[in-house]
C-alpha cells in the first residue's frame, strides 16, 4: 500500500492515508468531497458575492463561532472525559467551518473564535442546545444554498448542511455516555 494525498473540496485542507477516510478530519466533509490535490481548482475561494450572499456568510460566521465557543465550554468539564474529548473535537470541526466561510468572505477569523464560551451547566442539558444548535445550523445552511447564486456557495453550504446533521447523530450518540 502506498500512501496518498487526499484535499478536501470544501475546507481544502489535506489528509494523508493509505485510503480516503469517510469524512474530512477537518471539516468533516463526506468521502466524495476528497479528491487528489490536483483536482482541487486553483482560486475555487474566489468569488464574486451577491449582497444576500455576503449577509449569509456573515450569519455562518457568527453561527460557527458562537457554537466552536459552546463546545469549547463544554470541553472545560473534567467530570466526562469521553465527553469532553468529543467536544473537544466538535469545536475544531466549527472552527473549520468558521475558516472555511471567513475565506469565502476574505475576512479574518473572529479574534475570540477559539475563546470557551458559557454552557447550561450539566452534559444532559448542554447535549439538548447542541441538538438545537446543529438543528438550526443544518436548516439555516440549506436555506442560504437555496438561494445562493453561486455555485460554489450552493456546494459548501449544502455539504456543511450534512455534516451538521451528523453533528445531531453525534449528540445523540453522547446522550449514551452521560
Amino acid at each position: 500500500m502506498q500512501l496518498r494525498i487526499y484535499r478536501c473540496r470544501i475546507c481544502g485542507e489535506v489528509y494523508l492515508g493509505y485510503e480516503a477516510p469517510e469524512n474530512c478530519p477537518f471539516c468533516g466533509a463526506h468521502v466524495e468531497f476528497l479528491e487528489a490535490p490536483e483536482k482541487y481548482p486553483a482560486g475555487i475561494n474566489d468569488l464574486q458575492l451577491t449582497e444576500t450572499e455576503r449577509v449569509d456568510l456573515e450569519a455562518s460566521i457568527e453561527l460557527e463561532t458562537s457554537n466552536c465557543r459552546f463546545y469549547l465550554g463544554m470541553a472545560q468539564r473534567k467530570d466526562n472525559d469521553t465527553l469532553r474529548a468529543t467536544y473537544k473535537r466538535l469545536a475544531k470541526v466549527e472552527a473549520e467551518h468558521c475558516e472555511l466561510f471567513c475565506d469565502l468572505l476574505k475576512v479574518d477569523e473572529p479574534a475570540d473564535l477559539m475563546t470557551p464560551g458559557e454552557t447550561t451547566g450539566s452534559w444532559a442539558s448542554d447535549i439538548e442546545e447542541s441538538l438545537r444548535r446543529e438543528n438550526r445550523a443544518s436548516e439555516l445552511y440549506k436555506t442560504f444554498a437555496g438561494r445562493a447564486t453561486n455555485e460554489r456557495l450552493k456546494e459548501v453550504w449544502n455539504a456543511v448542511s450534512e455534516v451538521e446533521t451528523d453533528h445531531i447523530t453525534l449528540d445523540e450518540l453522547a446522550k449514551t455516555y452521560l
